[in-house]
């Protein structure tokens, strides 16, 4: 098991170095180039020391999104004044998180850009590396060690992220919650009691804190109702909101500021729809035929089209009980989040991969033991399709459409 552990990590090493010689970055004005940001880098020794010996490996085409100037602002100073209407006051956690990975580092380099920014790459790494090896174990634990292996090969190669690595941004958070929970889930599935699900739910919840991703919380909620644990899922939902509860204590009762949310306040996240039943049915009934559209459109985009054809193909080998609720709830759940922020993102339909990964394998089994009857050699057709979704998966995809948001 360690030398399969070895390789994938070895192989998230090898995707960061690829993603930063070789990015795939958006080429409007939601991206910057690095030069940009310097203006904003104090005048310090570390900062200084970091322009002058890195920034000449800065490949032409590399940019940084605009949300990466919030998280590192965050991240240096993790404070009541940076926080105050902040548009990322509801997402604390990624930028602690880079704060606590640079702390060593600032000890004894000081407070810089440079570091802050050094920090979150090393930070998505770590994260990286941590779903990786989640979502083997979680996949060796239902499948066989071959389709755990190559699943977490097709993760590593994946567009979101090769998209993401290199970005200080939550994306690699957010693909963490996605193999944690799944990872949790399926634990506790196995072996159920109260304090797996209080805890199993409290991570949840601070996980939330990072990004509201609340795909995954309904999609615990609908295997609830379909398996009437209707207190289980009563359960799950208070202690999910915990963490929330008491970050937005800390905020309005330590720092004594006003509570800002930008998923409602900025995206409209939910409040959109009472204007929308408030409108002409026509335009009602337009705007919702649009939504399972919208959602294929996005998950076709998020995983580039050849892992979801073999995943429909191979979901059918499940040797689950109850194998219909596991695979369509989790897109059922994705799709009414996106729903309800209205925004259909390729990179929110991707955390579908412990899912689609999988049964994409079992897909291409089944195609393959159709070529074996025909005298076909299995072993050129798996490396072919594997090649090929490296190989897209690889490419500066923003030259195609933007990977983030296109709806």
């Amino acid at each position: 098991m360690k030398i399969y552990l070895t390789i994938l990590i070895l192989l998230v090493a090898g995707q960061l170095v690829y993603s930063f010689f070789l990015p795939s970055c958006g080429l409007n004005d939601n991206w910057l180039p690095i030069s940009s940001y310097l203006p904003k880098f104090e005048s310090q020794g570390s900062d200084n020391f970091f322009v002058a010996k890195l920034l000449p490996l800065v490949p032409e085409g590399y940019r940084l999104n605009s949300d990466v100037g919030n998280y590192i602002e965050l991240a240096l100073n993790f404070n009541r004044q940076y926080f105050q209407g902040h548009v990322f006051m509801g997402r604390p956690l990624y930028p602690f998180l880079i704060a606590a990975v640079s702390l060593p580092f600032r000890l004894f380099l000081g407070d810089s850009y440079g570091v802050i920014f050094a920090s979150a790459i090393l930070l998505n790494f770590l994260l990286l590396s941590g779903a990786v090896i989640l979502f083997f174990y979680f996949l060796r634990s239902l499948f066989s060690l071959r389709i755990a292996f190559f699943s977490s090969v097709l993760l590593i190669f994946s567009p979101f992220v090769h998209v993401s690595l290199w970005q200080p941004m939550a994306e690699m958070l957010m693909l963490f919650t996605a193999a944690l929970s799944a990872f949790l889930l399926s634990r506790y599935i196995k072996k159920p009691a109260l304090w797996r699900l209080i805890l199993f739910s409290f991570i949840i919840g601070a996980l939330m804190l990072g990004k509201m991703f609340f795909a995954v919380s309904f999609f615990i909620l609908l295997l609830a109702l379909y398996f009437r644990r209707y207190k289980e899922g009563i359960i799950f939902l208070a202690v999910q909101f915990l963490p929330l509860l008491l970050w937005y204590l800390w905020v309005t009762k330590i720092w004594v500021i006003p509570y800002y949310s930008a998923e409602i306040q900025h995206w409209g996240m939910g409040v959109w729809i009472f204007a929308l039943l408030k409108g002409p049915w026509f335009e009602t009934f337009r705007t919702l035929l649009t939504v399972v559209p919208n959602f294929l459109k996005a998950l076709i985009y998020g995983f580039l089209l050849i892992p979801v054809i073999f995943s429909a193909i191979g979901w059918r080998a499940l040797a689950w009980k109850d194998k219909a609720v596991f695979y369509f709830a989790p897109f059922l759940a994705i799709m009414g989040l996106e729903f309800l922020v209205n925004l259909y993102s390729p990179h929110h339909a991707f955390l579908l991969f412990p899912l689609i990964y999988p049964t994409a394998i079992l897909g291409m089994d089944k195609a393959a033991d159709v070529l074996k009857r025909h005298r076909w050699p299995a072993g050129i057709f798996y490396a072919f399709i594997f090649a090929a979704i490296i190989i897209v998966s690889s490419m500066d995809i923003y030259k195609v459409f933007s990977y983030l948001y296109f709806v």
